[in-house]
């Protein structure tokens, strides 16, 4: 079976750096763009092939950061291009209606008031379906990996090259809790506007062609979602396709609490990994 993964990404800078706590913010709501091409440095240090998407003022800085390594690095002005859908979102978080379903402590995250943020966390599927549609992976298996996910070296594990054997049947999709149950659409409503996390964001692995099928569903969630006078980041319409659709994905647990053992738990298939598979199974039950 052929193991090899192109990884596609994005970075956008929609202002986090002005996310300060003495403007009312949360301290850890405040990343720079700096930031993020820092965390990226990371992730840049796996030979995969890589498309990434960014802005145009952007794009020569992330290329030299991936020199000497198969890169396509892909300008979109996503404000003009999604400017509809952004004016929409920007809406339904004003709601007063919509605002008073959230519990107080919520309203500071930022997918219930950035339209920014929200609508690039809603844009990862369509990366990784225009990357397919203009055949820019060489590889079957693609996984979307969020820009800033390797926060520090130690995130990839060591690795040099990410060839993990996942099911191409299957979206895989990566959990850090247990016992995900969506019977009907308002119990996926609820998950939505009580912000409760079961599936990251972070990470999405599949084939070519499941990554097609699974980029129409997450349309549809979408927009069935804003038909609603609902916003959420990713992680919600994740828990909605998962509800439409459980036949179509896999949950790949992380360990509880753990949105960052990716390459801990699905790096390489050997002794040391299986072993911290049946810990972290354990743990969780």
């Amino acid at each position: 079976m052929n193991s090899s993964i192109t990884i596609v990404t994005a970075f956008f800078d929609i202002g986090r750096g002005s996310w300060t706590s003495d403007k009312g913010f949360s301290p850890h709501l405040e990343r720079t763009s700096d930031s993020y091409i820092e965390y990226f440095k990371n992730l840049s240090e796996l030979d995969n092939d890589m498309i990434i998407f960014t802005s145009n003022d952007l794009k020569p800085k992330i290329e030299k950061i991936r020199d000497g390594k198969r890169t396509t690095v892909i300008a979109v002005d996503i404000n003009k291009k999604f400017r509809h859908l952004k004016k929409r979102i920007s809406q339904i978080q004003k709601n007063d209606e919509f605002r008073s379903k959230l519990e107080t402590r919520q309203l500071i995250n930022p997918e219930y008031w950035s339209a920014d943020y929200a609508l690039v966390c809603n844009l990862k599927t369509y990366f990784v379906n225009r990357a397919i549609k203009l055949k820019l992976a060489k590889d079957d298996m693609i996984a979307w990996v969020d820009f800033g996910y390797c926060r520090n070296a130690e995130v990839t594990n060591g690795l040099s090259r990410w060839d993990y054997s996942f099911d191409g049947k299957k979206v895989n999709l990566f959990t850090i809790k247990k016992g995900l149950k969506v019977k009907t659409i308002h119990q996926v409503f609820d998950h939505m506007i009580n912000n409760r996390s079961y599936i990251i964001g972070g990470a999405i692995v599949t084939s070519q062609e499941k990554w097609q099928e699974f980029y129409q569903l997450v349309c549809a969630c979408q927009m069935k979602t804003l038909k609603n006078n609902i916003v959420d980041d990713d992680q919600g319409i994740f828990i909605m396709c998962y509800h439409y659709q459980p036949q179509l994905i896999k949950l790949n647990y992380l360990g509880k609490n753990q949105w960052f053992n990716l390459f801990k738990m699905f790096g390489s298939k050997d002794f040391i990994t299986y072993a911290r598979k049946l810990k972290v199974s354990l743990i969780g039950k």
